[in-house]
Order: C-alpha cells, then sequence, then structure tokens
C-alpha cells in the first residue's frame, strides 16, 4: 500500500552502500529535517525480483514508496517541497572523485545518487517531473554526467579493449530514463552532452568489438533515439526531425550511431523495430541536408559507405534503409560544398576534375571545399 507522502519535506544528507560479493546492494540512509521530524532516519532498500525490479522507499513509520511504478513515483513526488538529490551530495562526490581509484563503496555513493532520480524519471508523470525536479537539479545531474563521460573515455580498458565496469555501465545508461522528457534533452543539447558522447564512443580504437563495446554503442544509439523522440514528439519543443538530425551531426554522435550499427554484430528483434523507424526519419531530410553530410569525404557519408561496403546480412530492414538513404544522396546531384541540388537550382554542377567524384554548384563552392577535399582528391587520383 503506498500512502501520500504529503508531509515529507526534508532532504537527503547521507547515503551509504554496502556490496555484497559482485552485486550491489545499495542501503540508503535518509536522514530527514522537518519541523515535525528531526535527526530520524529512514533507510530505502532495493532488491531484485524475477518480474523485474522493485524499488522500495521505506520509511522507520511503515510507509513505503514503490518509485518503480508510476503511482508510487508520482505518490512521492507530490508529497516533496524540495527535491535536491544531485546538489547535496556533489560536494561528497566531488571529494570521492579526486581519489586515483576508488572503492566499492566510493562507486555506491556516487551511483546511490542517481538512483533516486532514474526511478522518477523512469516512471512519473511527464508534468509531475517538470513541476517537481527544477532544471538546476537536471543540470546538476547533466554535468556530473557528462565530466563521468570524459573520465570513461580516457580510461585505457574502454580505449583498446572495450571494457567497462558494472559501475560505468550504469552511469552511462541512465539517460535513457531521463530522455523520456523533453527538458533533460534541451539541456543536454546546450550542455554538450551529445558531443561528449560521441567522444566517449570515438576513444574506443580496438578493431575487435567486445560484448562491453557492442552493448554500449546499443545503449548509445537508444539514447539519441530516446532524445530524438522526445524532441520531435513532445508538444513543448516541436523541433522538426530534420532539426535535430543537424543538431545530432553537429556534435559529432550521429557519425557514432552508423558506427554502433557497423560494431554490433547482434540485434534483439526490439532493437531493429526501433532503429527502422529512426532511420526512415532520416532519409526523408533535405537534399541540402542529406547532400552536405552524406557524401563521401563526410564522416557520416564514409560511415554509411562503409557499412554498406562489409555487409547487414543479418539485418536486411535496416539494410534497405541505408541503401535508400546512399540512393537518394547519390540521385540528387548534391554540392559538397553548400549541400544545395541541382534540382533546386535548376542547373547541372560541375565535376571535380581530379576524383571525378566530388560535384559543385559553382567555382566559388568548390574553391570553398578544396582544404577539405584537397587529401581526399589527390588520393583519388593517384590512385586513378
Amino acid at each position: 500500500m503506498i500512502e501520500n507522502p504529503s508531509e515529507f519535506c526534508g532532504r537527503v544528507i547521507r547515503i551509504e552502500t554496502r556490496f555484497t560479493s559482485n552485486v550491489c546492494t545499495p542501503q540508503i540512509l535518509y536522514r530527514v529535517s522537518s519541523p515535525e521530524q528531526t535527526n530520524q532516519s529512514y533507510s530505502m532498500v532495493t532488491w531484485a525480483v524475477i518480474a523485474g525490479e522493485t524499488f522500495i522507499l521505506k520509511f522507520s513509520d511503515g510507509r513505503r514508496f514503490d518509485i518503480g511504478t508510476k503511482e508510487g513515483a508520482n505518490a512521492l513526488l507530490r508529497g516533496l517541497t524540495k527535491f535536491d538529490l544531485f546538489s547535496s551530495k556533489m560536494k561528497a562526490i566531488s571529494k570521492i572523485q579526486k581519489k586515483k581509484r576508488l572503492n566499492n563503496n566510493d562507486k555506491g555513493v556516487i551511483r546511490d545518487a542517481t538512483f533516486v532520480l532514474r526511478e522518477l524519471s523512469r516512471h512519473c508523470d511527464e508534468v509531475l517531473f517538470r513541476e517537481k525536479i527544477p532544471l538546476s537539479e537536471i543540470q546538476c545531474w547533466l554535468d556530473f554526467t557528462i565530466l563521468q563521460l570524459h573520465k570513461m573515455s580516457s580510461d585505457p580498458k574502454w580505449i583498446h579493449k572495450g571494457h567497462l565496469e558494472l559501475y560505468d555501465k550504469c552511469l552511462l545508461s541512465d539517460p535513457l530514463t531521463m530522455f523520456l522528457h523533453p527538458v533533460p534533452v534541451d539541456l543536454a543539447f546546450e550542455g554538450k552532452y551529445f558531443q561528449a558522447l560521441a567522444d566517449f564512443a570515438k576513444a574506443y580504437k580496438s578493431r575487435r568489438s567486445s560484448g562491453d563495446s557492442e552493448k554500449a554503442f546499443e545503449v548509445i544509439f537508444f539514447i539519441v533515439i530516446m532524445a530524438f523522440r522526445s524532441s520531435t514528439e513532445s508538444p513543448e519543443t516541436n523541433s522538426s526531425a530534420e532539426l535535430v538530425f543537424q543538431n545530432f551531426e553537429a556534435s559529432g554522435v550521429l557519425e557514432q550511431v552508423f558506427r554502433c550499427i557497423a560494431i554490433s554484430r547482434s540485434f534483439e528483434p526490439y532493437a531493429v523495430d526501433v532503429m527502422s523507424p529512426f532511420l526512415d526519419e532520416l532519409g526523408t531530410c533535405s537534399g541540402e541536408f542529406l547532400g552536405k553530410k552524406f557524401n563521401k569525404g563526410q564522416p557520416c557519408g564514409d560511415m554509411l559507405y562503409a557499412i554498406l561496403d562489409q555487409g547487414l546480412t543479418n539485418f536486411p530492414e535496416i539494410s534497405i534503409r541505408l541503401e535508400n538513404i546512399k540512393d537518394r544522396v547519390e540521385q540528387m546531384g548534391v554540392c559538397n560544398n553548400c549541400g544545395k541540388s541541382e534540382e533546386e537550382l535548376q542547373k547541372l554542377f560541375l565535376m571535380c576534375s581530379g576524383c571525378r567524384s566530388n560535384v559543385y554548384c559553382s567555382e566559388v563552392c568548390q574553391l570553398a571545399d578544396w582544404k577539405a577535399h584537397k587529401k581526399e582528391c589527390r588520393r583519388a587520383t593517384s590512385n586513378n
């Protein structure tokens, strides 16, 4: 039975975590400060059940809040007068992060700081999320997440072997629930989260994919899709699909999405079902965008052609959609500099006399693109 915590108005000032063997079973101690309740300790215990995960906040007076359900998450948020989970813990977290090596308890303190926010964002109503969780708290979480991505990007185990600790895997996947809501996505674009995510993906240098790396890239793909949906389907943002794709491309994460497809050797059926409409939306973008960003010589274009060259025999649904994007780019005759098409300008374009591949709408555009095109052009000319 979940009760309405209308009198709950305290804040978290201490979090402790205990580990059992290799399984993290956190016990989070809440100390609530309010006129009626002073210096009382409450405990929150999480445990797993066969049917899924159950997350219970249990108070010493017997009240229970299952924040793993919509009812429980909404009930808890309705009773809060202040939500400062991250901001109240950042001093302790910053002290821990200065250590050269973190022990399990250190990792638990950091991990637990994301726990309640993650579960609330997964299950609560959008209206309550906006009203009860302040922008400053979301920004605090986002800054912390970006910092963690930078640290993970420099980890030799990730760079050379694609290995991630369980602790890192959890932190990487947190945005999957946060990005169910458009506000964190907007802040993520402003705060260069997606650039940090792209840098993390690019840091992986091994030519052999591991189980960890495949799962990590799958998580990256789903984070991008979740952000795309929140941005394009929310009536608050009302962003066009092409504008969101442009933001993804500018951050470098769109190229890494295609790398996710190239690295992952196996996708679950549900993953293919989610990828297909995402790629369909990409294929409907303007010729100017596709022509400029998906031609050979561009990061996204080179990755697209590399995927198709290696073949995706196990995923015909994905392969067909990538072929459609490639065909559209090749058929439209798009200027490699400005991205405008022959159809748009109603004239035939000039072809580079060196590589016989790039086309331009004018000599001005050809000269403007020469610095970027020079190496590729000379390489192509020497091979002919």
